[in-house]
């Protein structure tokens, strides 16, 4: 090989070797480059065009850091977010629905927000909401910063509530407020066009059992663990009693169909195409309601049917790892900041700020659905922040589905339910001794 030959590659050899330093010292924040930032999340439907506009605009507005976003689906992501903080290898900054908190922080994987909030005079902890903040503590520290409360809540067909005359004195849809009056729409909406003996149209559709079931249980004064923790009571009167309204409206009453005819795709399109007026499910799935024109879908309250007013809610909180390199803390907790100041932004694509001051706007007044279903803050609710809440969570599932698709009775559901929670909650105590 010639001399120029070999002082070619030498050179080239060099180049690339200071081009992978430089990457190094960027990547990590400690060179002159811009400090780069992990950020992942569940978003990968509309919501994740939202976030990743936002994550733009702060690249855009801080030259220092670069902030990248892996999205990947709910059902492995918190899996591999967990894997990932064992080895030391989690994203700098990352979401945690505030039911799944408890896991993560026990594991020691989250970093407190006290002295970051401390040293920051402008951020203002007292405009969240109480009920989102303090879900988002333990043990004194702060763990997590609301990012956005995502409750259950009623859509409605605009048109055909009043075609059928379910109108307030001036003539506008009415939805449903009361058990009795939820009861009479379903009655009067429930039609047989052509008289073939099968329904052409629902009062209300069923999607997300466990989400309803959670709330109407909760309205009968419902719980799924005694005060101390220390008791699982899901088999309760209160539970029992939500359980049975369900089972009857749906297996005795046949005002709403089963869950083995209509599973959650078949009950969301049914209302989507009008062959459905009204269903219960989370202010997130307004984007896919966006799609539609012509602005006939409305948004409000659960209807009330037991003694107390609830709705079960959920929190996407934004967490910084508690690996974090400290020369990097900086910007994620600029980049954390960032995002709950445009929780308006995150807000348009279906959710409610867990601030009260953006709330407070004239631009969320304008967005309607979300407005109304921030009616029902005062008395939200989480499913238990506890480590077994996967196991709790899917113990309940399965004694819904028995109990509606008629293949056991309420009682016997719950009981068997109870059971198997009981032994999860066992077993955790063994792995804390």
């Amino acid at each position: 090989m010639s001399a120029h030959l070999i002082s070619f590659f030498r050179r080239s050899c060099v180049a690339v070797l200071f081009a992978a330093l430089a990457m190094i010292a960027g990547c990590d924040g400690l060179g002159g480059g811009k400090t780069q930032i992990r950020f992942w999340n569940g978003f990968t439907g509309p919501d994740g065009q939202t976030m990743l506009r936002l994550v733009r605009q702060f690249n855009q507005e801080n030259s220092d850091v670069n902030v990248t976003m892996q999205r990947m689906a709910w059902g492995t992501y918190y899996n591999k977010l967990f894997v990932a903080n064992l080895g030391r290898r989690s994203p700098e900054v990352f979401i945690v629905h505030t039911d799944t908190l408890n896991r993560f922080i026990r594991a020691g994987f989250l970093r407190s927000y006290n002295d970051l909030i401390a040293d920051t005079p402008d951020f203002d902890a007292d405009d969240f909401d109480r009920i989102p903040w303090n879900a988002a503590q333990h043990e004194g520290g702060q763990y997590g910063i609301p990012l956005d409360v995502h409750m259950m809540g009623m859509y409605y067909n605009k048109a055909l509530l009043k075609e059928y005359g379910i109108v307030d004195a001036e003539g506008n849809p009415c939805p449903p407020q009361t058990k009795e009056e939820f009861i009479g729409a379903l009655e009067k909406l429930k039609q047989d066009f052509d008289n073939d003996g099968k329904v052409d149209q629902w009062g209300a559709v069923f999607t997300t059992y466990r989400s309803i079931l959670f709330s109407v249980m909760r309205q009968y004064g419902g719980r799924f663990l005694s005060d101390d923790g220390e008791t699982c009571v899901i088999n309760s009167p209160e539970n029992l009693a939500g359980l049975e309204f369900m089972v009857d409206l749906i297996r005795e009453k046949g005002l709403a169909p089963p869950p083995e005819k209509f599973d959650y795709f078949d009950s969301w399109i049914s209302f989507r195409r009008g062959n459905a007026v009204m269903t219960f499910d989370g202010v997130y799935m307004l984007a896919d309601l966006q799609k539609e024109k012509g602005g006939q879908f409305g948004g409000a309250p659960i209807p009330q049917i037991g003694p107390n007013p609830a709705a079960y809610a959920n929190s996407h909180n934004l967490c910084i790892s508690s690996s974090i390199n400290p020369k990097k803390l900086d910007a994620a907790w600029r980049f954390v900041q960032f995002l709950s100041e445009h929780s308006l932004d995150w807000a348009e694509g279906g959710q409610v700020p867990a601030r009260a001051s953006f709330r407070q706007t004239e631009r969320f007044h304008q967005m309607e659905i979300q407005c109304q279903f921030s009616r029902e803050l005062p008395y939200i609710f989480y499913s238990p922040n506890v480590p077994f809440v996967f196991e709790l969570i899917g113990e309940f599932d399965i004694a819904v589905e028995q109990a509606l698709r008629g293949n056991c009775s309420p009682q016997e559901a719950l009981d068997t339910a109870t059971r198997k929670v009981e032994e999860a909650m066992a077993r955790n105590r063994e792995q804390q001794e």
